[in-house]
């Protein structure tokens, strides 16, 4: 009489155990590629909103803003005042003080 069950159920086990392995891993990766998308969605979602207000200060004394353009992300004002007039680059995104260019002073 011949039987119906294979001779080598050993190896049908250990490939049943494999399958359910690589199974397991893939929810686990599916897993953690939705929590990933979701957490940079959030940051996302909170740049959207723009950065943080921010406050400068020009230390000019008797300053006063002849003129102030936005080149970019740079701020462009144009400054007279006591001392001279000069040029001050501001970073429109953190309010970052750039550069200042005195006008008209001779080294």
């Amino acid at each position: 009489m011949t039987s119906d069950v294979p001779a080598s159920t050993a190896s049908h086990r250990g490939l049943l155990a494999l399958v359910i392995i690589l199974g397991a891993l893939i929810v686990v990766g599916l897993v953690g590629l939705i929590v990933a998308a979701m957490m940079g969605a959030g940051r996302r979602g909170a740049e959207a909103t723009g950065p943080t207000p921010f406050v400068t200060s020009v230390p000019a004394p008797g300053a006063r803003i002849e003129s102030a353009e936005l080149q970019g992300n740079r701020i462009l004002m144009r400054l007279s005042g006591g001392e001279g007039d000069e040029l001050v680059i501001l970073d429109s995104n953190s309010g970052r003080l750039v550069g200042r260019v005195k006008l008209g002073a001779a080294p």
